[in-house]
């Protein structure tokens, strides 16, 4: 029987053809994982430079420098990616209000690797855009110390010239009719947003000082204005007077009360916080200081004896009639008595006298022992807290307006600003 063999097929063409789409498959999964993330990493890191440049600008904004914002922004945007280039800035009321928005987009151009070996193009722009806000904060990690707005309710510290003083006076005394025995103007921040019936503990005076310092920090926030926070005892003054004393030089967050809105029930007795400010520490005096407290004026009718030469100068306030500087003298009288006579030395003839410099001057022969005799007044010398009583448990801080500050969180235009701004992202 004749068995019929039929030739093998040549299967070398298939084979090739199988490779090369296997080959293609291999390039798509290499442009995949190669050019595609890298795109998409590059991608991430613009998100992040569009935020960043946002930010940056919000903050120049928000510190009244507009002209800084666009290169605060560019070189934020660069810091995340070297080359970055600015599409867009758009911005409102930057530099001028205290609250607003910035716009910022960027790109980058990607060189791709594989894609164009499957057909694709060389390279790819990637871009991304982000806003910002800025406004007055509506939250902070403040000091506990509180400082009130006046009956108008401004903050006469706030938006001053660079460098305007600004002293507050804190005693065990109440300024605000309250039934407790300290107004110091602490407060317990572990009892902020209370609900204004509610009963007010103290917090210890470590917690205080803590609080001062920084170490332990309490993010308060004002959800509804005013937001009531309970106020604290001052006394007890060892452990937070030191803690006030090694701030100064720095720039302190302060909550703002306004006391038209205050709770003044005894056991119940809040602060209504409104808003936060910053200031630098400047000083903090003892209540006792001269340089905190000044000293008293006072008046009284000075009597004393000296003994003038030809064309001699007397200054009047140097008699020791009074510890300080003399603001009016009046019914000057010199005169000499010998037993029972009186000689009475007569102005413009035998001596002239300056009221405005307070100055005599002799204008006859030497005469020993005249009696010099005048009323006097003084309005006392102001120290950095004002004219007042010395109180050892009395503290007087002097802080000073270093310009509007970026700092806290939530900005809300519809805050009063008193100088502290909080920027975000929106959108």
């Amino acid at each position: 029987m004749r068995v019929t063999r039929w030739p093998l097929r040549n299967e070398r063409g298939a084979t090739v053809a199988l490779v090369a789409i296997c080959m293609m498959a291999f390039m798509g999964m290499v442009v995949l994982v190669v050019d595609v993330g890298g795109l998409l990493t590059l991608r991430r890191r613009m998100v992040t430079a569009a935020d960043s440049a946002a930010l940056a600008a919000a903050q120049s904004c928000a510190k009244m420098v507009a002209a800084e914002a666009p290169g605060k922004a560019d070189e934020l945007a660069n810091a995340n990616v070297p080359g970055a280039v600015r599409d867009v800035y758009n911005e409102t009321d930057c530099g001028t209000g205290s609250s607003g928005e910035v716009t910022t987009r960027y790109h980058s151009i990607r060189s791709l690797v594989f894609a164009p070996v499957i057909g694709g193009p060389a390279e790819r722009q990637v871009g991304a855009q982000a806003s910002a806000i800025w406004g007055p904060a509506g939250g902070a990690n403040p000091v506990p110390i509180e400082f009130s707005v006046t009956p108008v309710g401004e903050l006469p510290c706030a938006n001053q010239e660079i460098g305007t003083e600004c002293a507050y006076w804190h005693d065990n005394s109440s300024d605000f009719g309250l039934n407790a025995s300290s107004s110091w103007g602490f407060m317990n921040l572990a009892a902020w947003g209370v609900d204004p019936e509610a009963s007010c503990p103290n917090s210890g005076s470590s917690e205080r000082a803590n609080w001062i310092e920084g170490s332990t920090k309490i993010h308060t926030k004002i959800e509804t204005s005013p937001a009531y926070v309970c106020i604290d005892s001052g006394h007890s003054s060892s452990s937070w007077y030191e803690a006030l004393r090694n701030q100064i030089g720095k720039i302190k967050f302060f909550p703002i009360n306004d006391p038209n809105q205050m709770i003044r029930e005894p056991g119940k007795e809040k602060y209504a916080i409104i808003g936060f400010t910053a200031l630098r520490v400047d000083l903090v005096l003892k209540g006792n200081d001269v340089a905190a407290v000044g000293t008293l004026g006072g008046s009284g009718r000075c009597r004393a004896t000296h003994s003038f030469i030809p064309n001699e100068i007397l200054d009047l306030d140097l008699l020791g009639c009074n510890t300080t500087k003399l603001d009016l003298i009046a019914n000057l009288k010199l005169s000499k008595s010998s037993g029972s006579s009186e000689t009475v030395f007569q102005p413009g003839v035998d001596y002239s006298f300056d009221a405005d410099t307070h100055l005599v001057t002799w204008h006859t022969n030497a005469v020993k022992d005249v009696a010099v005799e005048f009323d006097w007044a003084a309005a006392g010398t102001p120290g950095k807290c004002g004219i007042r009583k010395p109180d050892p448990n009395a503290v007087c801080l002097v802080v000073s307006w270093q310009g509007i500050q970026v700092g806290g969180s939530l900005p809300d235009d519809s805050n009063p600003d008193f100088g502290l701004r909080a920027v975000r992202l929106s959108g």
